[in-house]
């Protein structure tokens, strides 16, 4: 059953939930009981922005997570200065920062990591000891064995020795995760929420793409403002 999670309160509410039921909130490689624990997780598909803000909620009530960002994304770039920024002050807020990877896009997945990783630590002064794939297909679903020596959250233990759920594409298509049987009996629990689907408005998850959508319009045309003198010119007549 899918379950929209426009109906489902925000997501400061979600977490409280979680609180109140009495369940830690661990960093990935902390787990230590079958029960009572819960990893957060967000990969960070579009916007380093939005995960700000949600790391701010987290921080408020006392919650630690795990930022996962693509290193080669054509949506944002954590090595621009503002994208930068935001990165640091998650981590700065007392979360984790890590790599969001795409294997697909290398020849050699485990070389491919290597360099991410080298940039990663350069610039952010973080060791790299858990990944999250981007988008994986089945046979990095089954991949049990970590890359270039790195675990990452599709590694049974936290994929299927741990209840998973997953808010991708704006609901929780496998059942949310109050109304399951694990999160009833207590046991431990791997949940990746995404950004876009919690701090954007709208009443549904293609209103919110839409939103979106027009909010990154415009800020492209106020970057083209901002570095191309020409483009001022025609600024107001461009949609």
């Amino acid at each position: 059953m899918v379950t929209s999670i426009n109906h489902l309160g925000n997501y400061r509410d979600l977490l409280q939930r979680f609180k109140d039921s009495a369940y830690a909130f661990k960093f990935f490689g902390e787990q230590s009981s079958s029960h009572g624990e819960i990893i957060l997780r967000h990969d960070i598909d579009f916007d380093t922005h939005m995960a700000l803000k949600m790391a701010q909620i987290e921080t408020d009530l006392g919650i630690k997570s795990t930022y996962f960002f693509l290193i080669r994304s054509s949506l944002y770039n954590i090595f621009s200065a503002k994208d930068y920024d935001q990165v640091l002050a998650i981590k700065a807020l007392g979360h984790k920062i890590g790599i969001h990877f795409d294997p697909t896009i290398y020849p050699d997945f485990h070389s491919g990591l290597a360099q991410e990783i080298e940039l990663f630590k350069h610039f952010f002064q973080e060791e790299v000891n858990t990944i999250s794939l981007h988008r994986p297909n089945d046979f990095f679903q089954t991949y049990d064995a970590p890359i270039h020596g790195v675990e990452h959250t599709y590694q049974s233990k936290y994929f299927k020795k741990m209840k998973y759920f997953s808010d991708s594409r704006g609901s929780f298509r496998y059942g949310h995760p109050f109304e399951s049987t694990e999160f009833k009996e207590g046991k431990s629990i791997q949940l990746l929420i995404h950004p876009i689907w919690w701090m954007t408005k709208g009443i549904d998850n293609l209103e919110k793409l839409r939103v979106y959508y027009e909010k990154r319009r415009e800020d492209l045309k106020t970057d083209f403002f901002n570095n191309c003198i020409p483009f001022r010119e025609i600024y107001e007549t461009v949609q």
